[in-house]
């Protein structure tokens, strides 16, 4: 085989795998547009959102689970359509899916003791976020859970914060900026 055949072997093989993390980058999009988008709505009109005492946490709930039904069913889609699932893509299905369950944990947890979790499901996508990026080894996202990392210590050190603006902040520069450089990465 020809050196020439090899290094076009090699680079298509390395361009497959790029684009294999397309839809990685999707769900990072998709949830931190939805993430920044109800912190936002929250802040903004928080007058619609509390309205009764359960109904932030409705917000907070429905609206995610949601977005969780209609990221599976994506990523369901797309080992469907790719007709096989990766080592890499079954390690990150696994990974994420602990850190849905971390979060309903969180969630119930919160409504039981009447402490506002956001604080800790920052630290809680920070890990996953920052194992993720390890994982495929990418910098990008590897740097956007040492970034949430920084937005936890921020809060519990500043306790009087407006959560719903840090978690926006926290978001945009942890999810949603890492998951474009990763989708337009070349």
């Amino acid at each position: 085989m020809k050196a020439e055949n090899q290094i076009k072997i090699i680079n298509d093989a390395i361009n497959k795998t790029k684009e294999d993390l397309k839809p990685l980058a999707f769900n990072f999009i998709f949830w931190g547009v939805l993430t920044i988008s109800m912190s936002l709505f929250h802040y903004f009109f928080s007058s619609i959102v509390e309205m009764s005492k359960y109904s932030a946490l409705i917000y907070w709930t429905v609206l995610p689970s949601i977005g969780l039904i209609y990221t599976m069913y994506y990523n369901i889609k797309i080992v469907q359509k790719m007709g096989f699932q990766t080592v890499v893509g079954r390690s990150l299905s696994i990974i994420w899916g602990v850190f849905g369950i971390s979060w309903l944990i969180l969630i119930l947890s919160s409504l039981i003791i009447g402490h506002f979790p956001v604080a800790s499901i920052i630290f809680l996508i920070g890990v996953t976020t920052l194992t993720t990026g390890r994982i495929i080894r990418n910098n990008s996202i590897s740097i956007g859970g040492i970034i949430l990392f920084f937005i936890y210590l921020y809060i519990l050190t500043n306790p009087d914060l407006n959560l719903l603006l840090i978690n926006s902040i926290g978001i945009f520069f942890g999810f949603l900026l890492p998951g474009l450089s990763l989708y337009y990465k070349k």
